[in-house]
Parts: structure tokens; C-alpha cells; sequence
């Protein structure tokens, strides 16, 4: 790659005292097919041996230095998009990694052939603390993929689905646009994937599925989700809430909703009868989960 020329991708890793995971994550990085990105981890001020393990790894760019913002992890995140060069961002936390060693190229192929896709997401493993493989999180999506670009913010009104931050590649211009800044004072922010997602979805932009196990979500001891979930917990409740608000006046037609591209561009603008059609959509999705369930419930009595 041209050292001058800009790389096409930033993969962005927040960092703090995660030093035991920090050489798979960034070895799972290096494995890609696809060579032209650039990796910037911010550190939180480590005092393991996360410093002494990045300083082996000469193209990784990266800063350590205390968060000064309550919301830490939004703080770093903030910090790294402003650092990323890249026209498209992988967000990738310290403890996870990827499988599918042409994620990459999957991702970027599907952004610069669809001038209206924003984002590309993928399935995710489990791994436990110790490196063994669990289970596929949403592992139906690989027989059934959920629906495609304008059809699928029916389905997010149906379930609330959030993209994997653990592997989804979006436009660097989008992520800007619908991360919280900083020092938000949106209780969802505390988890500041939820805002994107939430603010993705009601903004209009469009996303792409791969039916790929792209990458695995490492479950340790000091994990996020349960050593803050007294404020998780809340911050995912909030942003549940703010969809189903939404969804009631967009289907009462309290608001005008349109379609944007990667450009952040409005290319369509929903009338009346693209509402009406959604929501008798969104009402399919929902009597189909219900009989799947009720399915389910007979099987495990049998």
C-alpha cells in the first residue's frame, strides 16, 4: 500500500487492562485477506502489559492516556473515529476477534458496489475466556437471512434488532453522523452501540446482511455487559423504548421519514402508502415470530 495514500478501512479498538486477549484480537486483524486498512487502538490508560504487547506490533497506531469523560468507552471510541483515516470503520473491542479471514474484503466489496448501502453486518460465535467456540448468535439468519436494505427497518420495528458491533463495517461519514458525541446526555449512550444503531435505523440509512460467521465475541470475567450492568441494563431498556416511540408515530405519520445513501443524500422520501405497506410488513414479522415460538413451545413438550 501506498504509505502516503489513505487506507480504505480504520479498524477502531478501545483498550483497557485487557492485555491477556490483546495479541489474538490483533493477530485475528492481521489474518485478513484484505490488506489495506489500518489498526488504532485507544487505551485507557492500562496498567497491564497491554502497552509492552501493542509496542510488538509496529502498525498498529495507537495512544494510552486516562479517559477524562464519565462515558469512558464512548470517550475512547470518539477519540479513535476522530484518529481514523479510513472511508470505512470496523469497530472491534479488545477481547473479540474474527473468524472469516475475508470479512474484510466481503464488506468493503459490498460498500463500493451499492452507493446506497451504509452498512454491512454479519453473524458472531461465542468463545469463552479460555478460547473455546459456543454457540452462533442468531444462527437462523444463516437459513433464513433477515430482509435487505429499505425492508429491513420493518423488521427493526418488529424486533428491536441492534447490528453486531462486534463485526459490522459502516461508513466512516455514517458512524460520525450517528455516534453520540461526546458527553452525551442520552441515557442509551452509556452503551453508545445502542444510539448508533437507534439513530441508524430513524435516520434512514441502509443496511446489508452477509450470511458469514464473521467473527467471535469473547465472554471473561471482567466483561462490560456484567460488570456494569446496573447501567447496561437500563441504557438497553432506553433504547427499546425510544424505538417503540418512534415506531408509533411513524406509523401514526407524526413524522416524514426518507431514505438516505452512503452519502447521507435523501434518495426517497415514504408517502403514505410506503407507511401502510411497512406497517402490514412489520405486523407479518410479528405473527410469524409468534408462531415460530408457539412451535417451539410444542417441540420441547414432546
Amino acid at each position: 500500500m501506498n504509505s502516503n495514500k489513505p487506507p480504505k478501512l480504520s479498524i477502531i479498538t478501545p483498550s483497557l487492562n485487557h492485555g491477556p486477549f490483546l495479541r489474538d484480537t490483533i493477530e485475528s486483524i492481521m489474518m485478513q485477506t484484505y490488506a489495506d486498512f489500518e489498526h488504532i487502538v485507544v487505551d485507557g490508560g492500562s496498567t497491564d502489559d497491554t502497552l509492552n504487547i501493542l509496542k510488538h506490533y509496529p502498525h498498529v497506531r495507537w495512544i494510552s492516556e486516562k479517559e477524562t469523560d464519565a462515558n469512558t468507552i464512548l470517550e475512547a471510541y470518539r477519540k479513535a473515529i476522530a484518529m481514523a483515516k479510513g472511508d470505512y470503520v470496523i469497530q472491534c473491542c479488545v477481547t473479540d476477534g474474527f473468524l472469516d479471514k475475508n470479512w474484510f474484503a466481503s464488506c468493503v466489496d459490498i460498500l463500493d458496489a451499492d452507493n446506497e448501502v451504509s452498512l454491512v453486518w454479519g453473524l458472531s460465535q461465542q468463545m469463552t475466556e479460555e478460547g473455546r467456540m459456543g454457540k452462533i448468535v442468531n444462527a437462523h439468519f444463516l437459513e433464513k437471512p433477515p430482509p435487505q436494505k429499505r425492508a429491513f427497518l420493518a423488521f427493526w420495528f418488529a424486533f428491536g434488532l441492534g447490528f453486531p458491533e462486534f463485526n459490522y463495517m459502516v461508513r466512516r461519514a455514517v458512524l460520525d453522523r450517528c455516534f453520540p458525541q461526546r458527553n452525551c446526555q442520552e441515557p442509551m449512550s452509556i452503551n453508545p452501540v445502542w444510539t448508533f444503531n437507534y439513530n441508524f435505523n430513524t435516520m434512514g440509512y441502509l443496511p446489508y446482511f452477509l450470511p458469514i460467521i464473521a467473527s467471535y465475541v469473547r465472554d471473561h470475567r471482567d466483561k462490560r455487559g456484567i460488570r456494569l450492568y446496573e447501567i447496561e441494563d437500563p441504557a438497553s431498556r432506553r433504547y427499546i423504548k425510544c424505538m417503540k416511540d418512534f415506531r408509533k408515530n411513524f406509523f401514526r405519520g407524526d413524522l416524514r421519514y426518507c431514505i438516505r445513501n452512503g452519502e447521507s443524500e435523501i434518495i426517497e422520501h415514504l408517502d403514505t402508502s410506503a407507511v401502510r405497506t411497512m406497517k402490514k410488513t412489520y405486523m407479518q414479522h410479528l405473527m410469524k415470530y409468534k408462531l415460530r415460538k408457539r412451535l417451539n413451545e410444542i417441540m420441547d413438550k414432546l
